[in-house]
């Protein structure tokens, strides 16, 4: 009897180790870094800001001038559950692609993300509908939201998506027409979730790339009539609006 109590003791005594080396092991993990590179293309080419390309369908000549957007809710995902890497953030791929296409692409790194495997990248390009619900003045000064530069007061709405660019409009060769395609409101945030194999190691940095084609915003699930409607800055312009959210879906791999 006297054995059998030893060896039981001896049996949680072990357990009790093992249980402790691994907690031990769970708060020495660092973690990794997760590098998202942001490449943009028009169709099966890189786009640069300012360089020429073709409008869809119609051929009109055009050009961008700039591309930025809110990034928000920016997660990984595993079969176990979801690792948060950023709540909101603002993206401006102007400058690095201005004057030649960084061959990486944009690069936006996260640091100390959870070693793992994980099977996809999840997030939303917008501001989600309770805090787009709020004004700038809602925010604390240090709030990346308490910035009115990029909210439409009349729309009471932060700007989500916005391309610029000049366009030589009904076959034109002088690209003279400004256009600004915005997208806002809470019917036009959109969620994404790119199945991709991520496997986060402690000490090194893993890149993830995603893809916005501007060929498939313009002309996605449907195609926007540009030489129509080249300005969005009215509610009356929902619809299409709600139209290019949708091609963006398709545009973001």
């Amino acid at each position: 009897m006297q054995m059998q109590g030893y060896n039981f003791f001896k049996f949680i005594f072990i357990i009790f180790l093992a249980l402790n080396f691994y907690s031990c092991e769970m708060e020495d993990d660092q973690g990794g870094n997760v590098n998202v590179r942001f490449k943009l293309v028009y169709g099966s080419e890189p786009l640069e800001m300012f360089k020429q390309y073709n409008y869809p369908v119609s051929k009109d000549k055009f050009f961008m001038t700039r591309l930025s957007f809110f990034l928000s809710e920016l997660k990984l995902k595993s079969s176990s559950g979801e690792v948060l890497l950023k709540d909101i953030d603002y993206i401006n791929l102007t400058n690095a692609y201005t004057g030649g296409v960084p061959a990486n692409g944009y690069e936006y790194e996260i640091k100390g993300v959870k070693s793992g495997d994980y099977s996809s990248l999840n997030f939303g390009i917008g501001v989600p509908p309770l805090s787009n619900n709020k004004q700038p003045k809602d925010y604390p000064a240090n709030s990346l939201l308490s910035s009115s530069a990029e909210y439409w007061s009349s729309w009471q709405s932060y700007i989500f998506f916005r391309p610029e660019g000049k366009i030589g409009l009904e076959g034109s060769n002088v690209l003279d027409t400004d256009f600004a395609l915005h997208l806002g409101a809470n019917d036009a945030y959109r969620n994404f979730e790119l199945a991709k194999s991520i496997n986060v190691k402690e000490g090194s940095t893993t890149n993830v790339d995603v893809t916005i084609d501007m060929e498939k915003f313009f002309n996605g699930k449907s195609l926007h009539d540009i030489n129509d409607t080249h300005q969005i800055h009215s509610l009356f312009q929902m619809p299409l609006i709600i139209n290019l959210a949708d091609n963006l879906q398709t545009a973001i791999k």
